[in-house]
This record gives structure tokens, sequence and C-alpha cells, in this order.
């Protein structure tokens, strides 16, 4: 026979419960099965696993984070992902410039030039990209032409579109991929410019929000 020690007997409990501390009785009633049926909870009482259609149940508390966690981190701001290489720079005279002009003209790079001139004295830029030209349409991906940004030199960019075209906007990358800015046209950035402590390889991402047709873009820098 195995030799195996068989669950104690009621006869076998009985015996064995005078020669028990006291302290032991409650595992002695466990070990042999006793303490009869199982108590059904009080009328009333909320089941502690009670979900949403049991009741109110056990509610559970989150514990408060720990302490010395450094601050949150300032948001970037609007337009801005945190380039490295680039940031913008606040020009109220450059903010002026071009404010009252559409980014719309029968030839958007003719409109591009004249706006580039307009603002030159209070930029003080010249133009340091080729005009760049496209055809796109708004169910379009955007177009992508690159310019490289000097160290310790401005840069801003205008844009605009032909007649047929009803909403242009244009981003600015850095090589890591960071948004630098981005705004509708005619400038980008509307405010200012965009200055560098780095050299860098930028991209100029123009889009199509709405309509269809010809583009025109020039990047400008002092």
């Amino acid at each position: 026979m195995p030799n195996s020690s068989p669950v104690p007997g009621p006869s076998r409990c009985r015996a064995r419960w005078g020669l028990v501390a006291p302290t032991f009785a409650a595992a002695v009633l466990i070990a042999c099965g006793g303490g009869g049926a199982a108590k059904t909870p009080a009328k009333g009482t909320p089941s502690a696993d009670a979900g949403p259609e049991g009741g109110t149940g056990t509610q559970l508390t989150t514990s408060p984070p720990p302490s010395g966690l450094p601050p949150m981190a300032p948001m970037p701001p609007p337009g801005v992902a945190g380039s490295k290489v680039a940031k913008r720079k606040l020009d109220g005279a450059l903010a002026a410039c071009g404010g009252a002009t559409t980014a719309q003209a029968r030839d958007p790079a003719d409109l591009v030039k004249r706006l580039g001139e307009s603002c030159a004295a209070a930029s003080k830029m010249k133009p340091a990209s080729a005009m760049l030209r496209g055809q796109q349409s708004d169910r379009e991906g955007h177009q992508e032409n690159k310019f490289r940004a000097e160290a310790n030199h401005c840069y801003r960019v205008y844009v605009a579109g032909d007649e047929g075209v009803k909403d242009v906007v244009a981003v600015l990358r850095d090589s890591a991929g960071d948004v630098i800015a981005e705004a509708p046209g005619p400038a980008v950035p509307e405010e200012g410019s965009v200055c560098f402590t780095a050299s860098d390889e930028v991209s100029l991402l123009v889009g199509i929000g709405s309509g269809k047709g010809a583009w025109a873009a020039q990047v400008w820098g002092d």
C-alpha cells in the first residue's frame, strides 16, 4: 500500500481535540473539514469583488506619487517641436510686412519675389534659394525641397499659390525631423524668422489644404 497519511476522520478529530492548544483549534477544524458550511454574507452587505452590476463593491484607491520627482518639463511654443538647432526670432517689423497680402496670385512666383523684396529692408535678407515651383492638389501629399541653413544666420520663407489654390501651408523641419516652424502663406514664420545655432540641412514641405494648382516658394536669409 502507498505510504501516505490518510485524512483524519471525525472520530480521530474528536480524540485529538482535547490535546491541542486553543491557539491551534482553528487549524485542526480546517484539517478535519469542520467549521460547518460557509456563512452567507449578511443581507445588504456588498461582495468584495462586486463589479459594476454587483453593487458598490470595494473601492480601489491609488497611492500618491512618490515625493522628490522633478517638475514637469514646460510645453514647447506652438508650432515648435523641440528643434535643437533652430529657434524662432520674433520681429514686429517682419510680422507686419506682407501681413495684408493674400497668398494667391495668377503668377505665384512673381508674388513671392515681390514679397521678399518688399520685406528686404526690414529683414536685411536676400534670396537664399532658387525659386521653387510645383503643381499640387489637396488630394496629394506634401512636396519636399531642401536647403542648407548656416550657423548664426536667420531665414524666412515666402510661399504663394495660384488662383486655384485656396490654402497653401509650408513647414520647416530640421535634419532630425523636428518642426522648426509652420504656417499658411505668404510668410513662414509669420511673426519673424528662424535662426540657427548650428548648420543644418532643412526640409521645406509645401502642402495644399484646399484647391488645386501651381505654387511657388523661396527661402530668404541674412
